[in-house]
């Protein structure tokens, strides 16, 4: 399965798990972050909710967590 296909999966089948599980993943990479972003810029609340590339790996992250939700491979 493709990314985009994980997290559609998850948010149709699983979707208030994966909430709080993003939720949850979002704030603590947001604390991991010094003065700036991992794209370089100000790392602002408002910044970072519109980010494409810290998004993109708040989204990796939740994937990884919520592996064992996602259907097995045949």
């Amino acid at each position: 399965m493709k990314k985009s296909e994980k997290l559609a999966y998850l948010k149709d089948n699983h979707f208030d798990t994966f909430f709080a599980t993003r939720r949850k993943v979002f704030n603590e990479l947001s604390d991991q972050q010094t003065m700036f972003c991992c794209c370089g810029r100000l790392a602002t609340g408002l910044h970072e909710d519109n980010c494409t590339k810290f998004n993109n790996k708040v989204n990796s992250e939740t994937i990884n967590r919520l592996s064992h939700l996602l259907p097995k491979k045949k």
